[in-house]
């Protein structure tokens, strides 16, 4: 995952596939049934944030399949999100050691230096990434990148690749909600407040959209409408550091 750093944050088993890319999941190795097993508990104990039952599942169905470039991936992640940054790299390298043609690989890496703040090291990969036909979630990169872009201050390269992420994924809330910040960046609050509400309606657990949307709408001079957005945003979710902010920003308001 900022706000929302990357496309890797997991909720289940559905977004810990997407990660590793379901073609590379289990292959037809000895023992790979076993194997499966061990993976589909690490899916489940990252789902829960268990990182460290997750890493140990991985471990023991490496035992099975050895050299086993999903699993490795499976590694970087958890790494990752336990901020082991240098085994996380490691990880995703090993994989791609055993496996060239591996996209979400390179996705991954790239995601790892965004969250290392290591932009320009970062784009090489999403773009190894996209320049693989089998790369089955091209949005995925194309969104990173162009975060990173954001990051690095050029509007327009980031204004490009997110685009043609909602081109592939009109409803893609990251890459809406990251368009926003870009208009918001310009000060063309009006266009921004489309993009945040885009994400708002397609993600409405996604806080972040729905507090920036108010902004939004407050800066293009919709009061009214901003005043309500931030009430409702309240009301949904009763707590949380935007619950909080926007309790700050009606206080000015009214």
């Amino acid at each position: 995952m900022h706000s929302v750093k990357s496309i890797l944050i997991g909720l289940g088993l559905g977004v810990f596939l997407v990660l590793t890319g379901c073609a590379h999941l289990f292959d037809k190795s000895q023992d790979t049934e076993k194997a499966k097993i061990y993976m589909q508990l690490a899916a489940d104990q990252f789902a829960q944030k268990e990182y460290s039952k997750a890493a140990e599942s991985i471990q023991q169905a490496m035992k099975f399949t050895p050299d086993y470039p999903a699993a490795y991936n499976h590694l970087g992640i958890i790494y990752m999100e336990t901020k082991r940054h240098t085994k996380s790299e490691e990880a995703f390298k090993r994989a791609l050691q055993l496996q060239r043609d591996y996209p979400e690989v390179e996705n991954n890496l790239g995601v790892l230096f965004n969250r290392q703040e290591k932009y320009r090291e970062a784009i090489p990969y999403f773009e190894k990434a996209l320049a693989k036909d089998s790369y089955a979630t091209p949005e995925n990169a194309l969104t990173n990148l162009g975060y990173a872009y954001f990051k690095l201050g050029n509007n327009r390269q980031a204004k490009l690749y997110h685009q043609k992420a909602l081109d592939l994924t009109p409803q893609f809330c990251l890459a809406n909600k990251n368009m926003g910040d870009v208009y918001a960046r310009e000060k063309i609050f009006d266009k921004a407040a489309d993009f945040f509400k885009k994400a708002a309606t397609t993600c409405p657990l996604y806080q972040e959209s729905q507090y920036k949307l108010g902004l939004a709408l407050m800066k293009a001079g919709q009061r009214g409408v901003a005043k309500n957005q931030f009430e409702k945003l309240i009301e949904r979710y009763k707590n949380g550091p935007y619950v909080e902010r926007s309790q700050e920003v009606l206080k000015y308001l009214n």
